[in-house]
């Protein structure tokens, strides 16, 4: 290794590969994994003190874990919020004629509410759900707080889910 690198960019080069497998062990999806190890070096690149810390490898360790709990926590807000995923009849590949008009009938709701929401409420939501972007992203695009992209989302969410469409 190159010693004109930080310790921690040091060790992250160094333990790279294990730090992806753990990761991919902690969330059971490789894209997940490799970007959540991105986010692992981000953390750590320009951290603050690190000739302070002793084993730099451990450190390493608690940063990539606390990124995939965080991850996996937002999953399960996520999952809970939408009510999880989509029912096999929704994918049907020829609907009969009423399920056809009742879908455009609910289309037609769902893109009138959507309208009626504030602008910020529909790019946050159009960024989130069109998009995939996850909150900080989404609160960094619109120079909002990620907790109001997170309230905004909970509270659209609810709105969504207490219509009837």
């Amino acid at each position: 290794m190159n010693s004109h690198y930080p310790p921690l960019t040091t060790a992250y080069l160094r333990h790279q590969s294990e730090l992806q497998q753990f990761l991919l062990r902690q969330v059971n999806c490789r894209e997940t994994a490799a970007d959540l190890l991105q986010d692992t070096f981000l953390h750590i690149a320009d951290y603050p003190g690190q000739d302070a810390i002793i084993n730099c490898r451990a450190f390493l360790y608690r940063v990539a874990g606390n990124l995939a709990l965080d991850y996996l926590r937002s999953q399960a807000r996520q999952h809970a919020r939408d009510g999880g995923t989509l029912d096999e009849d929704w994918l049907c590949p020829s609907p009969q004629p009423e399920r056809f008009v009742q879908s455009e009938q609910q289309w037609s709701a769902v893109e009138s509410w959507l309208y009626d929401l504030p602008v910020l409420s529909q790019q946050i939501l159009c960024l989130r759900r069109l998009d995939g972007k996850r909150h900080q992203q989404i609160a960094a695009e619109l120079q909002v707080s990620e907790r109001h992209v997170e309230h905004v989302l909970y509270r659209t969410g609810r709105m969504l889910a207490g219509d009837d469409f």
